[in-house]
């Protein structure tokens, strides 16, 4: 009993002082459904809530995942099929603790390829991928581009377009609005 009171002090500090395990924080933000509005500001015009002819832009769930290596965003849709045409951009902004902001872009048109974008300090390879079968788009930026942060805020939409001379049908992630508005709670790695 003597042996193991004298060990309990011991064993208590050394896991005070040992350090905990890397680990990547995800914050999961659902959607609310047919939130999506058709945007006319390119024309001046305030955007309303419209159902398109077909095809369905709404976003159901963003998932916002940061880890050692890079920050992930996923953007899950009602339906994303080829078959409905069109031009989809997904674009994901951050802030980082250290005040740096920037913002990511990835354009996909139904016949082409996908292409990324990156708005923010230096260059830097952003990783954009459009998934078809499970009906989502990553956006990855590697966390050196981002000056490596501790914890990073996100703002995210979608965009899709039926046609290349269409108003696109906007949804912005975790809103009911068509305007980006708060950052997310910060997301550590």
């Amino acid at each position: 009993m003597r042996i193991i009171l004298a060990t309990l002090p011991a064993l208590l500090i050394g896991s005070l002082l040992t350090p905990a395990p890397a680990h990547a924080d995800d914050l999961v933000v659902r959607d609310a459904r047919h939130d999506y509005w058709h945007d006319y500001r390119s024309d001046g015009e305030t955007p309303i809530q419209a159902t398109p002819d077909y095809g369905d832009p709404d976003l159901l769930r963003t998932v916002y995942h940061h880890t050692a290596h890079s920050v992930r965003v996923r953007l899950k849709m009602a339906q994303l099929d080829r078959g409905d045409g069109g031009y989809w951009k997904a674009e994901a902004r951050y802030r980082t603790d250290t005040g740096l902001t920037a913002r990511a872009t990835v354009f996909k048109a139904y016949d082409g390829r996908t292409t990324t974008t990156w708005y923010g300090p230096g260059t830097c390879v952003v990783e954009g991928e459009v998934d078809w079968a499970d009906d989502a788009i990553t956006i990855v930026v590697p966390r050196g581009c981002l000056h490596r942060p501790s914890t990073v805020e996100f703002k995210s939409a979608t965009q899709w377009s039926p046609t290349s001379d269409d108003y696109p049908y906007l949804d912005v992630s975790g809103s009911d609005g068509y305007r980006r508005g708060a950052w997310s709670e910060p997301v550590s790695r």
